[in-house]
């Protein structure tokens, strides 16, 4: 078997430039390949994905060191933090390499929950289970977002991007071309906004009962105002809910399908 690259952990990972992957090809062919390549024992590459196609695209045999892992999410981790600490990456590169680690360090907290007993007294700090606190899955958060070299802010809101963002926005991001904060607060402002929305009040289908509550307010309005009530202070009509406050002329605008026939029938009763 020939060393060969695992799809599932090349999708993980951030994909250099063509410039960039240009200068790293003159880099092995003139000066020699500085780092192996490592590999597991099925020989796929977990670091080095770049350098392994440089080597191949240039006719080199890589040179590689081989790793071995009990554990497959062990394995993954290890693809995630060597390029973390090796990669040049802007702050939404790392959130977006790091935010897989979330669920791989909470998968291995609930491996070790079940092997450590019902207190789960070997869980390290920070790795939470999917049935822990909300503070212990909040310091989960802190973990990685260390990891990844950005405050736990950045890591929040880089990964609520990943989720609800545009793919133009995040692609975006990865070209440094917009920041964090910009596409954030878009989103938020787009919530904010679809919330605003659904909270306003919708008309409401006003029923005969309704209609003719208005018609008899009103003509008890008309014959208040008719006697002269005003208010002593400013002169204006006294007549406003207590609760809404809201003035009886506003609220008696006759709407729905029968108030033309109860205006009407109000109009020849006043005859």
């Amino acid at each position: 078997m020939s060393i060969h690259l695992n799809p599932e952990y090349e999708k993980l990972l951030p994909k250099m430039s063509e410039d960039e992957f240009a200068e790293l090809k003159t880099s092995i062919q003139t000066e020699g390949q500085h780092y192996p390549v490592i590999v597991n024992e099925d020989l796929e590459v977990l670091d080095g994905h770049h350098r392994f196609r440089a080597c191949i695209e240039l006719g080199i045999e890589p040179d590689f060191e081989v790793r071995k892992f009990d554990d497959k999410l062990i394995e993954m981790k290890f693809v995630i933090e060597a390029n973390l600490r090796r990669r040049h990456l802007n702050n939404f590169q790392l959130v977006e390499l790091a935010v897989p680690l979330l669920e791989i360090e909470r998968a291995l907290a609930k491996k070790r929950q079940a092997q450590g007993g019902k207190n789960g007294r070997n869980l390290q700090l920070g790795l939470a289970s999917e049935d822990e606190e909300p503070e212990l899955k909040a310091k989960a958060t802190e973990v990685v977002a260390k990891k990844a070299g950005v405050s736990t802010r950045t890591f929040e809101r880089g990964k609520k991007i990943l989720e609800e963002g545009s793919e133009d926005d995040k692609q975006k991001l990865r070209e440094g071309k917009s920041s964090i904060t910009h596409v954030y607060s878009e989103i938020v402002a787009g919530e904010n906004a679809e919330n605003k929305k659904n909270e306003m009040p919708m008309d409401k289908e006003e029923t005969p009962r309704d209609l003719q509550n208005k018609a008899d307010l009103r003509a008890l309005l008309e014959r208040l105002q008719n006697g002269g009530l005003f208010c002593p202070a400013c002169g204006n009509s006294m007549f406003q809910c207590s609760k809404c406050h809201k003035t009886l002329e506003s609220l008696l605008e006759l709407k729905g399908p029968k108030a033309q026939s109860i205006q009407r029938e109000e109009n020849e009763n006043s005859l």
